[in-house]
């Protein structure tokens, strides 16, 4: 006997059929880190980025400008005489990954500050009028770390493609070279 299958409404079902400007396997890091990114964004201006030394604010917006060129560049047409710039932004992927690392230490920093100086201390920041209390410190601290790993295996993730595929991924940039790509294959066999 079977059972019969659940069905998702209309609006909900998606077709990944076109091809998408970003690796399959990266699109779910890169929505995560701008999820996560936008969220401390918001939260690390409570403060006006003091809990943070002011690195939370900066790597959230250099985070989303990342993001934001990743997704543009792949969407941008390719040809095969122009470079790729896939291995560029994974790089660029390991320098966000060291930035988001020393801000989850510099977060962890003023945290451990508490009671060491006034201007990095919650009471002080909300006799200032900020909208701050000491969850929206330790939610930093989480999301900063949140970033430290999402980026970093967003990083890792797009290394393993390099090596495995080269600096030009099948899937990067992936609308211009579908036919390039069929009549290689055939070219080569």
């Amino acid at each position: 006997m079977e059972l019969p299958r659940a069905e998702l409404p209309g609006f909900l079902q998606i077709s990944l059929a076109s091809p998408l400007p970003v690796p399959r396997s990266l699109i779910f890091l890169t929505g995560a880190s701008i999820l996560g990114a936008s969220i401390l964004l918001i939260i690390s201006m409570l403060d006006l980025g003091y809990l943070s030394m002011r690195l939370n604010p900066c790597a959230s917006i250099y985070t989303l400008l990342y993001h934001l060129g990743f997704i543009l560049i792949g969407l941008r047409k390719r040809t095969p005489d122009t470079p790729s710039y896939f291995s560029t932004a994974i790089f660029s992927g390991y320098l966000l990954t060291v930035v988001w690392f020393v801000a989850f230490i510099l977060t962890i920093v003023v945290l451990a500050l508490h009671g060491h100086s006034p201007y990095y201390q919650v009471a002080w920041l909300r006799q200032q009028g900020l909208l701050v209390n000491v969850h929206t410190q330790r939610v930093q601290v989480f999301l900063t770390l949140y970033e430290t790993i999402v980026m970093g295996g967003l990083a890792l993730r797009g290394h393993a493609i390099v090596h495995n595929e080269g600096p030009n991924p099948h899937d990067w940039r992936y609308a211009e070279w579908i036919k390039d790509d069929v009549e290689f294959v055939r070219e080569v066999m």
